[in-house]
């Protein structure tokens, strides 16, 4: 949805950063199978996590094969062949269709334009996995209207503002187990995650967004618009990271009430270096370079 839930690669072995990319093949080799070529392109990392936490949760074994794709059509990758790839196909195609209707709201002509054209051409893949997933779809269509009303608003309140990112979220992490207790627990860790993929996306476009006059919500906490200073922006960092550290010491209190075994390396990569190191690229201005080039950071 976002790609703000990256591994900090650095610190991760060989072996799970193998193992990590493999998913990643797998889960874009899924949404091929189910929805066709065009959505496999739009596939964020978040979903690489997803699926990541579903075969952790699920305790389902890492298995992979030697494949060509589209985007390495000369050299074989290893590839997921395993169970815990298809929720997350499912649950990517629900956020990317409602993330490009957020877009056509938000967007200048040009936006709306591009923004309006992709969900024409999604639409027939978000009512498949609108079918296959009531629940979650629901859930995203409800506080999505509660996301634009909050825009309309101005809203200056940061913590509600990130509330219908943090409820979306909180759904697709409750879906991942069919048991009452774990599925509530693993819906208060996505809670914190979504609050943290929030507060990460409107630092990242904060510049962006003043500039053109369109509603981000550090923005209208701090009462900036147009260009942004290097002390505003100096400020705006220090006060979303206050916001943000905290939102991730409960992630992570949420976390280690999970039990987590399986993949439990790479996933404590993610929680506790990664993120992190997320938020100080934003800060520093560098991360929209490295989404340009994925290779950068997988």
């Amino acid at each position: 949805m976002f790609g703000y839930v990256l591994p900090f690669k650095p610190m991760l072995r060989v072996c799970e950063y193998e193992g990590y990319k493999s998913i990643y093949c797998g889960v874009c080799k899924t949404i091929a199978k189910e929805f066709g070529t065009l959505p496999r392109f739009t596939l964020s990392y978040d979903m690489t996590f997803l699926a990541l936490m579903d075969m952790s949760v699920n305790e389902v074994t890492l298995t992979a094969q030697q494949q060509r794709c589209i985007a390495h059509p000369m050299k074989k990758r290893s590839c997921a062949d395993c169970e815990g790839l298809e929720y997350s196909a499912y649950a990517s195609i629900i956020l990317l269709y409602h993330k490009l209707c957020d877009d056509r709201e938000d967007g200048g002509l040009k936006e709306k334009a591009v923004s309006g054209t992709a969900r024409t051409a999604f639409a027939g893949a978000y009512i498949k996995a609108r079918r296959k997933y009531p629940r979650l779809a629901h859930a995203v269509e409800r506080e999505m209207q509660q996301q634009y009303q909050l825009e309309r608003e101005g809203c200056r309140d940061i913590d509600r503002a990130c509330e219908p990112t943090a409820r979306i979220m909180q759904a697709v992490f409750r879906e991942l187990s069919t048991d009452k207790e774990q599925s509530k627990r693993l819906g208060a860790f996505g809670y914190f995650l979504g609050r943290y993929v929030y507060l990460a996306d409107a630092l990242d476009d904060l510049k962006a967004d003043a500039k053109k006059g369109s509603y981000n919500a550090v923005a209208s906490a701090l009462g900036l618009s147009g260009e942004i200073s290097e002390e505003q922006y100096k400020n705006a960092c220090e006060y979303v990271s206050m916001t943000a550290n905290l939102t991730l010491g409960q992630l992570a209190e949420e976390y280690v009430k999970l039990s987590v075994t399986y993949y439990k390396s790479i996933i404590d990569n993610v929680i506790y270096l990664g993120l992190k190191n997320v938020l100080e690229q934003i800060k520093t201005e560098t991360f929209r370079k490295l989404k340009k080039g994925r290779s950068n950071t997988i």
